[in-house]
């Protein structure tokens, strides 16, 4: 009895092992293996320039889909991350520059340590809006942050006249989006402010009340909230997160490009949901972490980047990100176990 009962035990073992190793490394393995097949058949995807701008790239949408990982991990979404992203930008350059949203000029305008903190702090207190208007009105989180995206996307549309705002580098500006040196290695800025950001928000999720009642939240609302927990506030400090970390995505993107456009932020919504989901996080809620997003923003910026290397049109780029996007979502359907014929050994479904 007791040998047969040891053999059952190792057989759970062998399953949970597996089912470990797909949801929390697959992606991973993914991303080496794509790095790995490019690097053999592009010997131009090998060079230090090329690996840069993969990391430069990244840095942007990384923090905009770590905020979105704050987000879809109570169960919710923000669809308002790429509008935030342009609009921060906007204002940003607008007090950069110091023009008005008729294009002339009102002032010499102020330093970018002043100017930046000010959209930050506009996209922090956006978000914390969204967030009252879906716990206190009880609003849809998607219905909400869609009509959110329409107006910030409206208000840098007429700000700019769609042909955006350039500014010339501060030497704060400047630092934001210089190269790090380490020996003979450049790395970029923005991606050391990305690392940052997400060592941050690992630890919140991991080690403090606000990560653990953000996990409580996408498990169950309902027990969340009998359980003692302050539900609303925790969702509309989550939703001001996500517009704060949106908010350093777009400061980021401006000073690249010197430049504040509506278009900055464009596809940075789906980019990011998609990053999420590959990297393991439920669009249910409640089951995911933070380095796993990181992981599925760097599959996409390799393949966009793959698509280049490969002298594949880049009319194709939407068609490819359309295909991830879906892809990641059947990946987070078989991960939970829906799909009967496709669930793995050891794995049952959420709903049971």
């Amino acid at each position: 009895m007791s040998e047969i009962i040891a053999r059952k035990r190792s057989d759970y073992d062998v399953r949970d092992l597996l089912r470990r190793l797909v949801t929390e490394t697959g992606p991973l393995l993914v991303l080496l293996l794509m790095v790995g097949g490019l690097w053999i058949a592009s010997p131009a995807f090998r060079t230090p320039t090329s690996l840069l701008l993969i990391g430069l790239e990244a840095a942007a949408i990384g923090i905009v889909a770590a905020g979105q990982t704050f987000v879809i991990l109570t169960g919710g979404i923000d669809l308002s991350v790429e509008a935030m992203v342009s609009f921060s930008g906007v204002i940003a350059a607008i007090l950069i520059a110091g023009t008005n949203i008729a294009g002339g000029q009102i002032a010499f305008g102020i330093p970018a340590w002043q100017a930046i903190p000010i959209a930050l702090l506009l996209g922090a207190l956006i978000g914390l809006f969204q967030g009252v208007l879906i716990t206190k009105l009880k609003m849809n989180p998607l219905i909400v942050t869609l009509g959110f995206r329409s107006v910030l996307l409206g208000i840098s549309l007429v700000a700019t006249r769609g042909a955006g705002i350039n500014i010339q580098k501060d030497e704060f500006l400047t630092f934001l989006t210089s190269y790090f040196f380490l020996g003979t290695l450049r790395i970029p800025m923005p991606l050391i402010i990305a690392l940052v950001i997400y060592a941050i928000v690992w630890f919140t999720l991991k080690h403090t009340k606000l990560g653990r009642y953000t996990y409580a939240i996408g498990g169950n609302q309902t027990a969340a909230r009998l359980s003692g927990i302050n539900v609303d506030r925790m969702l509309i400090v989550i939703y001001g997160i996500s517009g704060f970390l949106a908010a350093i995505g777009g400061i980021l993107v401006m000073g690249r490009l010197q430049s504040g456009a509506y278009q900055n932020g464009t596809n940075m919504t789906l980019i990011s949901v998609a990053a999420v989901v590959i990297g393991g996080t439920a669009l249910s809620g409640g089951i995911g972490g933070i380095w796993g997003t990181l992981v599925g923003v760097f599959i996409i910026r390799v393949v966009d980047a793959g698509l280049v290397y490969l002298d594949v049109p880049s009319n194709a780029k939407e068609i490819v990100i359309g295909v991830i996007i879906v892809l990641a979502v059947a990946l987070d359907v078989i991960r939970r176990g829906e799909i009967t014929w496709l669930r793995l050994p050891g794995m049952r479904s959420s709903k049971s």
